[in-house]
């Protein structure tokens, strides 16, 4: 089976809670825009065709309902995958059929999963056309987010805080590689002009923006900062983890850090 080719698709990514669902569900009405729900195709590191992989496509049970909502059966998805030869192979092919049962009229795929960012290197040179569209949060937000744990659970601050480290950091080696491939927005500039975001986005993969097409759009603002959720202590080491990446997307630091991590996270930039 061919790859749909023309336009390029696009992957949305960054760190989980940090608002790609509510991002993808906008962009979902853009009439040449079709996303399914999460796959993880990129996301683990078993390599392709392994039986390690296979498995864990075949019988993650978050998946198996992910693609109970998209239509696709597990017959459907065995034959896929049986006759995939790589990770792309199978997005490909994956899209062309979620596309047929669910938007037919669509003209370009996108996936948002982000956890596929662990896998965004491979992507970007395994789907050489492919765009990028990266969404940033506040990483205070986030770590009160996956304590909350309403989709994914973190107790741990250094847990969480990784999370997001980890992420910017794999967005930071992504742009170094293909600037020109990747676009960059923060959560809360997001919410507070979703539009003029989503024009912008438009631009960037050369799409059309008409706002009447966004008339019905419904964005909320999620701001745990006055839940107390973290203590003064998880802020601080979250702050000392995070610390650049912070400054890079403008986040303000409000408490001290420690030299030791300090160096430590100035090694990892």
């Amino acid at each position: 089976m061919p790859p749909i080719t023309s336009p390029a698709p696009f992957f949305i990514v960054g760190c989980v809670r940090s608002g790609t669902t509510m991002l993808r569900d906008a962009l979902r009405l853009h009439d040449n825009l079709g996303c399914p729900e999460e796959t993880h195709f990129f996301r683990w590191g078993d390599p392709f065709g392994t039986d390690a992989l296979n498995r864990t496509l075949s019988n993650n049970q978050v998946l198996k309902k992910h693609r109970e909502l998209d239509g696709v059966t597990e017959d459907e998805f065995r034959e896929l995958l049986a006759k995939s030869n790589s990770r792309a192979d199978l997005y490909h092919r994956y899209m062309r059929l979620y596309l047929a049962k669910n938007k037919p009229s669509a003209t370009r795929w996108f996936d948002k999963t982000p956890q596929n960012v662990y896998g965004a290197m491979l992507i970007a040179t395994t789907m050489p056309r492919v765009k990028f569209v990266h969404i940033v949060r506040d990483p205070r937000n986030v770590a009160a987010s996956l304590r909350i744990g309403k989709v994914v659970k973190v107790e741990s601050i250094v847990g969480s805080a990784n999370y997001w480290h980890e992420s910017v950091q794999i967005i930071k080696g992504l742009k170094r590689a293909f600037p020109e491939r990747v676009h960059e927005l923060r959560y809360e500039d997001f919410v507070a002009n979703p539009l003029v975001h989503i024009e912008s986005i438009l631009s960037f993969l050369g799409e059309p923006f008409n706002a009447a097409t966004f008339a019905d759009l419904n964005i909320r603002n999620s701001d745990h900062a006055e839940e107390s959720l973290l203590t003064p202590e998880e802020l601080q080491r979250l702050e000392s983890i995070c610390q650049l990446g912070m400054k890079r997307y403008k986040y303000k630091i409000e408490g001290p850090t420690s030299s030791s991590q300090s160096t430590t996270s100035q090694l990892s930039e």
